[in-house]
């Protein structure tokens, strides 16, 4: 079948991309491919929901972009009929950018719904947010952009940005862009709590697009955004929507410890305790995590999960059954989780579905530390950002090791806190956690895991 590159016709298939990929992955562009015949039935889109003023139809699933590198893989999803792609200047350092630049030629630029984000600092000028976002246009290869966010909003007043307004409307009247919005992750440490930041966003009047963390572990926070959105006809889309976690836990050997226990002791006797005393805590650590753990076994006997999938396509489906969620973010790292992904569409959740999310909740919450939350914050003497350092745990956890363990390394460059100062904490933290998570343990996990070679 021959390409038609205006219409977006010329797909590829798995097979396809299985001969190319390796060319694409030593720098070759996208090369004209022909149609291979699909042996199964076809996952398409089943469902658009409007952005709200922005008056496009979104599909319910969107792409995550974060660790895109392949612009097949974006071709394979529109093919597919998902058209909301939600990447970022930070991306694989444009790489993300590039891989939908590379595919832009085979979509119909008119049916795809394209946005990304800017970091603000402090001394950001409007010329220079232009000339950021002048390269981000030239990375995604297109005349325009339909939606420019600021990226993982901390605070009201960054919302109210002048350079960043003043960069939107002239960027608007040179018609280079659509529209603007926020993503929120919630507070860095002491920082404004997400609701409050997008709230004030919605009030503002000059957004038209919302980034949340919404999940059946952040329920409240979510909807009282969702219903400021609907207010203001404010189009919602929602990431870190799947934080269930089934792990286990491995035995603790002090001769023979594994890799992060090693770690564990190191950073122990790194604040003064000796070789006893460290191997101790973090026998006892182990122990927690444990039994944690043994808590997981009565839930997943009573559903038979077998893969923490089952667990992550109900989470999914529960996010998109609210209709004032308008699409959902999911990253797609390779055409098997593309498929999972968009089999969702249109999807509802089972009965057996519902009594699953509803018994982790009770039973397993304690296990989760909540994205968005700071209600610790206040308790830690060494000003750690938890929420922001289980934000990156989530990351490593869902694929993005090298995006996850760059991202705590730089705490340490800007001079923050953090997990290693937990190690000499009697941590008044958990105390304040309204939902019982073992925050010390969980931090402490985490600064192993990423600072691991």
């Amino acid at each position: 079948m021959k390409e038609n590159r205006k219409d977006g016709r010329g797909r590829v298939s798995r097979r396809d991309f299985l001969g190319i990929s390796g060319a694409l992955i030593a720098g070759a562009s996208i090369a004209p491919i022909s149609l291979a015949a699909e042996t199964k039935k076809e996952i398409k889109i089943k469902q658009t929901r409007v952005l709200g003023r922005t008056g496009f139809a979104a599909s319910d699933i969107g792409m995550g972009c974060a660790s895109l590198t392949e612009g097949n893989l974006v071709r394979y999803a529109y093919d597919k009929g998902l058209n909301y792609f939600d990447t970022a200047e930070t991306y694989g350092r444009g790489a993300s950018e590039s891989a939908i630049g590379k595919a832009m030629p085979y979509m119909d630029r008119k049916k795809i719904f394209v946005t990304t984000k800017l970091d603000l600092k402090m001394d950001d000028t409007e010329q220079a947010l232009i000339e950021r976002f002048q390269k981000s246009l030239g990375r995604l290869k297109t005349d325009y952009i339909d939606a420019l966010l600021i990226a993982g909003a901390t605070s009201v007043t960054q919302v109210k940005s002048e350079p960043f307004h003043a960069a939107v409307k002239k960027l608007k009247a040179e018609g280079r862009l659509k529209h603007a919005g926020v993503a929120c992750h919630g507070p860095r440490g002491m920082g404004d709590p997400m609701e409050k930041v997008l709230v004030r966003a919605a009030e503002d009047g000059r957004f038209d697009i919302m980034l949340l963390v919404y999940s059946f572990l952040n329920q409240k926070e979510g909807e009282n955004i969702l219903a400021a959105c609907k207010r203001y006809n404010i189009g919602t889309t929602a990431m870190k929507v799947a934080p269930g976690k089934l792990k286990d836990v491995p035995d603790f050997n002090p001769e023979n410890p594994t890799a992060e226990q090693e770690e564990r002791i190191s950073m122990m006797k790194g604040f003064g305790m000796d070789d006893e005393a460290a191997i101790a805590q973090v026998k006892a650590m182990v122990e927690g995590d444990k039994a944690a753990r043994e808590q997981t076994k009565p839930f997943v006997e009573k559903y038979g999960l077998k893969t923490e999938d089952q667990l992550w396509e109900a989470s999914i489906k529960w996010v998109r059954q609210n209709s004032d969620m308008h699409t959902v973010c999911i990253t797609m790292t390779d055409f098997d989780k593309v498929d999972k992904s968009i089999a969702l569409s249109g999807e509802s959740l089972t009965s057996e579905q519902v009594s699953l999310l509803k018994d982790y909740s009770i039973k397993l919450g304690s296990t989760y530390c909540r994205h968005a939350c700071n209600e610790c914050a206040g308790s830690c003497k060494y000003a750690v950002p938890v929420s922001t350092i289980m934000r990156y745990s989530y990351y490593y956890e869902q694929g993005y090791q090298r995006l996850a363990m760059e991202k705590y390394a730089a705490l340490k460059t800007r001079n923050e806190s953090n997990a290693i100062s937990c190690a000499g904490c009697d941590a008044p933290c958990e105390g304040k956690c309204p939902h019982g998570v073992m925050v010390r343990n969980n931090l402490l996990n985490v600064h192993s895991m990423l600072t691991l070679a």
